[in-house]
């Protein structure tokens, strides 16, 4: 998290100087699996002015079925009951995480004060790439049902966002630059919004530009890299708390960055726009990190090169490989700029620490201009589903390379 110690003044729109939003809860499960985060946001006007304010969120662990989402994202076996049952099991979890969340914003009447709910679903594959099926359209699955929702909650529930955009011939992803648009958007500053979550992908939101303007895309992996790395070399940690233990040393990442820029997915004849899991597998990662902790010690003399420290540099040189490759990105973008750092990785302090380093210009956390950095993906769903409503495409040829996506969600209503 940044040490700013004067956070700067929320720059969206306070709803209470403006009459009737639409109160609308966002929900996300991203690829990290660290937890399911519901987000109530109150929306300001329609289509392409509108303007959205955080109101408050909660966040839920998955529980038990953390690691069933990961078997099944791994491209693991299952019979089609398991599938139900975790879609169903999910679907409960967001009417547990919604209620809460509407319980802890004193939302007394949800079917008369909730315009809809937003969920994302988790995505169990995604193949934008695959044509088997359709030879002009890629698949993608995010596992979910939202009739918990619909009769728990009481709320219209809209969900399986990516779709529209993939029977168009697009990507599929990433869908969140038009909701970066509606957030964040500055007309006299052109701002770089990077979400630091299971993959790093960036939006460009031009000075004096409009959403056409924007570029963007997923540009590798960050947390699936540096938890994976944590997972595999200090047994009993799933992720590197506040940056800790990478922190305790500094070390290059241009052997670690080679690695995975030089015989990676990345690479591959596709080279696909959009990244997950099925490119940067668990099995890719441990292989990755093994291999780096019997390589680093060697290009690095002693004492420079402690033994006991052999795993920290290997975590030390994955963080420092994503904030290596975030600058090689940001050297295409015209400047000035100011990048605005998102997601979970935000709370790894070496993580923002090294990209403040590579990264030439104002480097800020979303905290600081009113959108909690943890809060950026659900509350972008929100904002994602009132484009929806208001019959707004959500998704950019720039981006995704549909050309008429159209109007995207699938919507269930009490």
């Amino acid at each position: 998290m940044s040490d700013v110690s004067t956070p700067r003044q929320p720059e969206t729109a306070n709803p209470a100087a403006q009459a009737s939003p639409r109160l609308v809860v966002g929900c996300m499960t991203g690829t990290s699996l660290d937890g399911l985060d519901a987000t109530l946001v109150a929306i300001t006007g329609h289509r392409l002015e509108m303007k959205a304010h955080y109101l408050g969120m909660v966040s839920r662990p998955l529980g038990a079925l953390r690691e069933e989402l990961r078997h099944f994202a791994s491209g693991g076996a299952a019979e089609p009951i398991r599938f139900l049952r975790a879609a169903r099991t999910l679907g409960e979890l967001h009417a547990d995480a919604i209620n809460d969340l509407l319980r802890e914003s004193e939302i007394q009447n949800s079917k008369s004060e909730i315009a809809f709910a937003v969920a994302h679903g988790q995505t169990i594959w995604h193949a934008p790439g695959d044509r088997n099926a359709s030879p002009d359209a890629g698949l993608s699955w995010q596992l979910f049902d939202p009739w918990p929702i619909v009769r728990r909650v009481g709320v219209s529930v809209c969900y399986d966002l990516r779709q529209a955009d993939l029977i168009a011939g697009g990507q599929g992803a990433p869908i969140t630059p038009m909701s970066d648009w509606v957030m964040y958007r500055k007309p006299d500053v052109t701002r770089v919004i990077v979400n630091l979550g299971g993959i790093c992908n960036v939006t460009v939101i031009p000075r004096g530009g409009g959403p056409a303007a924007m570029t963007g895309g997923d540009i590798g992996p960050c947390n699936l890299l540096i938890d994976g790395v944590v997972r595999t070399l200090f047994p009993g940690h799933l992720y590197d708390e506040d940056g800790k233990i990478s922190a305790r040393m500094s070390y290059t990442g241009e052997t670690m960055y080679r690695m995975i820029y030089g015989q990676s997915p990345l690479q591959s004849d596709e080279k696909p726009r959009s990244l997950g899991r099925e490119q940067f597998t668990d099995t890719w990662v441990r292989d990755l990190a093994l291999k780096a902790r019997r390589y680093l010690p060697t290009e690095a003399p002693q004492p420079v090169f402690p033994r006991d420290m052999h795993d920290v540099a290997v975590l030390a040189s994955a963080v420092e490989s994503v904030a290596q490759r975030l600058a090689v990105y940001l050297r295409d973008v015209p400047g000035p700029y100011e990048v605005v750092l998102a997601g979970g990785g935000v709370r790894n302090k070496t993580l923002v620490n090294r990209i403040r380093a590579h990264v030439s210009g104002d480097v800020v956390v979303s905290d600081e201009i009113g959108v909690p950095c943890e809060a950026r993906e659900a509350m972008g769903f929100a904002v994602l589903g009132a484009l929806s409503q208001d019959g707004v495409p959500i998704t950019l040829e720039r981006v995704t390379g549909s050309k008429t996506p159209g109007r995207a969600g699938a919507w269930v209503y009490p």
